[in-house]
């Protein structure tokens, strides 16, 4: 399907009947999804549009290792181990020493009743030691760290379960972003990532939903692009206004991939092309 087949496709209702929990939510996806595509693996959602299209999977295999990731995961273990002023570092505030620990992101606060994102978690940590905050859009800092934590659960298996009412009304917010249609161009994130996922925009696959969460940060340009970044950046092209960086919208959207993508193994800093 190219560009005006799904402009068309788009304007489809793709907002599901009455919500029905996070385990129904994910089954209908499920369900969609293997109908659409029957010879693709869910576990291959993972690899973005590489799962619909054998030369981008090609293309994808000759640049693993992403060859500008290496200093990305050099500058993030240095981050991440840097001493605060008070001799303490970010791999002191997590168990482990934050290895493994990124399956398990984003978790909900039940005191709080907030969702925390990985990137929340970074920045609590430099609250609590004194340290100055980071900004979360930031690509250099935020970005290297999420890459090198990330690595740190590289074949692990996201573990975001919904297993309270709370969870299930963080669950139903990020899902309700996911299918709202927003901007000039009127789509939803699930227009393209679950109705159309597979079909071609332009010349590129669209990638599907399940595996969104599975594959950050990429590297595209020398940057480690993060799950949110991803999702501000579809909503510009959308002709959206994104939610701000670090913002309740998108720990929702964050949370909703994830719980989406529970079961699937972290591949993160792969390749992308511009």
């Amino acid at each position: 399907m190219r560009f005006p087949e799904i402009l068309a496709a788009a304007f489809i209702a793709c907002v599901p009947a009455a919500h029905a929990g996070a385990d129904a939510v994910r089954a209908d996806i499920a369900a969609r999804l293997a109908a659409a595509h029957p010879g693709v693996a869910p576990a291959d959602y993972a690899l973005g549009a590489a799962a619909f299209d054998a030369e981008r999977r090609a293309q994808l295999e000759a640049n693993t290792p992403a060859p500008e990731a290496a200093g990305i995961l050099a500058e993030g273990k240095r981050l991440w181990t840097r001493k605060f002023r008070n001799g303490r570092s970010l791999a002191q505030c997590f168990p482990n020493g934050g290895r493994r620990i990124a399956a398990a992101y984003p978790q909900l606060d039940l005191k709080a009743k907030r969702v925390v994102t990985l990137e929340t978690a970074v920045n609590q940590c430099l609250r609590t030691h004194g340290e100055p905050i980071l900004e979360t859009g930031d690509a250099a800092a935020m970005g290297a760290i999420l890459a090198y934590v990330r690595s740190l659960a590289e074949g692990q298996k996201i573990a975001v379960r919904i297993a309270s009412p709370l969870a299930e009304e963080r669950f139903e917010q990020g899902r309700r972003l996911y299918y709202t249609r927003m901007g000039q161009q009127n789509y939803a994130c699930a227009s393209c990532h679950v109705q159309n996922a597979g079909r071609h925009f332009g010349d590129v696959a669209l990638p599907a939903a399940p595996g969104a969460a599975s594959r950050w940060p990429f590297v595209r340009e020398g940057r480690a692009v993060s799950l949110q970044a991803q999702v501000r950046e579809c909503l510009e092209r959308m002709g959206a206004a994104p939610f701000p960086a670090g913002s309740d919208e998108l720990a929702q959207f964050d949370y909703f991939l994830s719980a989406l993508a529970t079961g699937q193994t972290i591949r993160p800093n792969a390749w992308r092309p511009r």
